[in-house]
């Protein structure tokens, strides 16, 4: 039995109500900002359900959007009653005037794109309370655009993984051997660069000064 196989299995052998919790949770932690949560998983797994008739895609599209639009509230009120919890950095980062002018500018329609961007979500979720975005725009846009995140995503998971996971069980070995060269190669290229980095700065880093004829050496206690 191949991996994907086996994988699939165990999910089918899930009861839905588990599924359907745990893809809110950690939907409920995506859409708070949370970096590195892997959303996209929990609507993967919601696939053999569906497929096999124990779920629907109703109901994994409702769960999802909920969990992601209850993260986009706290993440809002995170950053719009707890800013010191948040770290110095941050703050400044998103106290920044492109930031306040874009949101000013473009606050729904950021709101709502930054639901499905991850590169976006943090920094607009975060800003838009700790720069007082109206609530109740705030509450309306973030329901709207997870609603669209989350029904494209496991529409389209629903639509197309079965056949992408088939291709990964039969090319498995090949696409893991192809991932495993091309990640050593980054870091190669990743580790030549800062070697490249730090030989530059070195050789124009100046010198010790060489005094001009009849110019004094100067001697080590005066330190100049």
């Amino acid at each position: 039995m191949s991996f994907w196989k086996g994988l699939e299995t165990w999910l089918l052998g899930l009861e839905p109500e588990w599924l359907n919790a745990a893809a809110f949770g950690l939907l409920t932690l995506e859409g708070m900002g949370i970096p590195g949560v892997p959303g996209a998983l929990p609507m993967a797994a919601q696939v053999p359900l569906i497929e096999s008739g124990r779920n629907t895609l109703a109901a994994a599209v409702a769960w999802g959007t909920l969990g992601n639009w209850l993260g986009s509230l706290l993440g809002y009120g995170l950053g719009r009653w707890g800013e010191g919890f948040l770290p110095a950095r941050w703050r400044q980062s998103l106290h920044d005037p492109r930031h306040l002018a874009l949101l000013e500018r473009w606050g729904g329609l950021l709101v709502v794109v930054s639901r499905t961007i991850g590169s976006l979500r943090t920094p607009v979720t975060l800003g838009a309370g700790m720069t007082r975005y109206p609530l109740g725009k705030y509450v309306v846009y973030s329901l709207i655009g997870s609603l669209i995140h989350i029904g494209v995503w496991q529409y389209l998971l629903w639509k197309f993984g079965p056949a992408i996971l088939r291709g990964f069980g039969r090319y498995g070995a090949e696409l893991a051997a192809l991932a495993g060269v091309a990640v050593l190669a980054a870091l190669a290229w990743h580790f030549w660069r800062r070697r490249s980095r730090g030989r530059g700065l070195d050789e124009g880093a100046p010198g010790p000064a060489v005094p001009g004829p009849g110019e004094a050496l100067p001697s080590p206690e005066s330190g100049k």
